[in-house]
């Protein structure tokens, strides 16, 4: 994992030009993991509050490409929920560079640890989906952001020997980015 995010990272400095423009971004919102239990067909959820940071880069006026990382508040026997993300967005602007509409692919890594009654399990992997969403430029150096991103789970753990799966990751964000 640590060489995919290193090739993606080197590949996105080759990015980096004249005409494209970095950005950091900071947003808040809801992850969802669900995870599946194959002996008896049980499904359970984690609901809780994510907060995000970004380092992207523009290239050009129609993509961008971004590394993130992002905590997950964890609740209940949680010990541990962060991500970390490697996503290219294709733009479409809409109003004048005012509005934008985004839409990509997102892989990455996904930390998630549990333990309850002495118990441990660890639905750690790698995660591979898509986002969409739409930008706002509030002045041409500051943007409010707010989306949708679907993400496929492969984290596995056997505990007491039952098998337990990461299913999948949904996240709900609003945030703010600032363009240099």
């Amino acid at each position: 994992m640590k060489k995919i995010l290193l090739v993606a990272l080197l590949a996105g400095c080759g990015l980096m030009g004249a005409d494209n423009v970095p950005y950091i971004g900071v947003s808040v919102g809801n992850a969802e993991l669900k995870t599946s239990v194959d002996i008896v067909n049980f499904e359970s959820k984690n609901d809780d509050t994510h907060y995000t940071a970004t380092l992207g880069q523009y290239v050009g006026d129609n993509g961008r490409v971004s590394l993130s990382y992002t905590y997950v508040e964890p609740t209940g026997n949680v010990q541990n929920s962060d991500a970390a993300s490697l996503a290219f967005d294709f733009i479409l602007p809409v109003i004048d560079n005012t509005l934008l509409l985004y839409v990509g692919p997102v892989i990455g890594y996904t930390r998630f640890e549990e333990e309850a009654a002495g118990l441990k399990r660890d639905l750690s992997g790698i995660h591979y989906g898509g986002q969409a969403g739409a930008i706002v430029r509030i002045v041409n150096n500051i943007e409010i952001e707010g989306g949708y991103r679907y993400l496929v789970e492969t984290g596995k753990d056997t505990v007491l020997g039952v098998d337990v799966e990461a299913d999948n990751l949904r996240m709900w964000y609003a945030g703010v980015n600032f363009r240099f």
